[in-house]
């Protein structure tokens, strides 16, 4: 089994101490931050990832009853941000990732200290 950062295709960059996390809606990829995220990239240290099933996520690691509902992506939002060491990122999360986030904040909450939901 892949590890975290493999398993949703993890990618960091920027130089901020503070990390933003930014979360795709179900349909898309990590692809549609491209525009928006370099702009953060000089004051946070950026993440992007693919929810398991989408992008250039691991495909195999995908399962049915983990993902059946956002309780399955949330566990794996807190594994990236622990995998990270995250405290107090800013969560962007676009269309259903918006409610992944809140889930995942409920979960860690020492993790995430602004929720940005579009």
């Amino acid at each position: 089994m892949a590890n975290v950062a493999e398993r949703n295709n993890v990618h960091v960059r920027g130089a901020g101490d503070r990390a933003m996390v930014f979360a795709h809606g179900f349909g898309c990829d990590q692809n549609m931050w491209r525009l928006v995220a370099p702009a953060f990239e000089r004051d946070f240290r950026t993440v992007l990832f693919d929810h398991v099933g989408a992008g250039g996520s691991d495909l195999t690691a995908y399962d049915w009853a983990k993902y059946s509902t956002l309780s399955g992506y949330a566990d794996d939002v807190v594994e990236i941000g622990a995998e990270l060491g995250l405290k107090d990122c800013v969560f962007v999360g676009h269309s259903v990732s918006s409610m992944i986030g809140v889930l995942a904040a409920r979960r860690a909450p020492g993790m995430f200290g602004k929720l940005v939901l579009i």
